[in-house]
């Protein structure tokens, strides 16, 4: 009776890590992404608008802001992530822009939808 205490024990606990480790695989299960992978980071790209943008991710959770050449970088631009979505607000003197997209930590790119006031546009990152 003890060794097959012994194996169902050893099969209980086989069968525990891998239903645990396969829930890891289904969409909406998966840990959330820190953001981590993206603090003292640079990346860029144009938006859908022509506008260039280039951001660094500093680890106070402010950004550091090239848009279109000039350089900016202001306490009051941010970034976060969370459940799994990147959110940046940057400051303007006509209003805040915000952009968010979904993010995984280790991505390379971010598809971002931006909105400011009546305005929208989209925004392919990538790291440089």
């Amino acid at each position: 009776m003890t060794r097959l205490r012994a194996f169902a024990a050893i099969a209980l606990s086989l069968a525990l890590v891998a239903g645990t480790s396969a829930c890891s695989l289904i969409p909406g299960l998966a840990p959330d992404a820190t953001g981590e992978p993206l603090i003292d980071t640079t990346w860029s790209g144009t938006d859908s608008d022509g506008d260039e943008w280039g951001l660094l991710f500093e680890d106070d959770g402010t950004v550091g802001l090239t848009y279109n050449g000039n350089e900016y970088d202001d306490a009051t631009d941010t970034w976060r992530v969370a459940n799994n979505t990147l959110t940046i607000s940057i400051a303007f003197s006509e209003g805040v822009a915000t952009m968010t997209g979904p993010y995984s930590d280790g991505a390379t790119s971010v598809d971002l939808e931006g909105s400011q006031g009546a305005a929208t546009w989209t925004l392919t990152i990538t790291q440089d």
